[in-house]
């Protein structure tokens, strides 16, 4: 059997991975394993036709952002941290979210991967897409995909 001793939990502050948080928090607990929380954002852009168009952003609300970013992982840390469980880090990371998801669980030797599912189909799935899904196809990491309650 795997023995699981860390587990990255990528959160996007929702409800759903707020859930998936929390079931990382009871398989911790049971294994007696270690959660790594990653936040990954990324600022919006356009695509045209011929290329892809970041949007420009004043660098005193870009700082701001991240400030903002640190803030609300630095609160979910504390909230979901006690004596009994540790959640020993936390990475806030600008990029494509499923691509530094991976990323950052193979650079800190993560044994596996819990993520919250939105459960959106038809058209909101093809148009957003799922980090989730994304993440379950390229891992190589063992993924653990936690629906929404609702």
């Amino acid at each position: 059997m795997i023995n699981f001793k860390l587990i990255l939990c990528p959160v996007d502050f929702s409800t759903t991975s707020t859930h998936a948080l929390e079931t990382a928090i009871e398989l911790a607990t049971e294994l007696n394993a270690k959660i790594h929380l990653v936040h990954v954002y990324q600022y919006p852009s356009f695509s045209l036709p011929e290329a892809d168009l970041a949007t420009p952003i004043d660098l005193s609300i870009q700082e701001g952002y991240v400030e903002r970013l640190e803030s609300q992982l630095a609160k979910l840390k504390k909230k979901y941290t006690d004596d009994a469980l540790n959640i020993i880090n936390t990475t806030l990371v600008e990029g494509v979210p499923y691509v530094e998801i991976i990323h950052t669980a193979k650079e800190i030797n993560a044994d596996l991967i819990i993520v919250g599912t939105h459960g959106r189909t038809g058209l909101s799935h093809m148009l957003l897409g799922s980090v989730a899904e994304r993440v379950v196809r390229s891992s190589t990491i063992p993924v653990l995909s936690v629906p929404n309650k609702d």
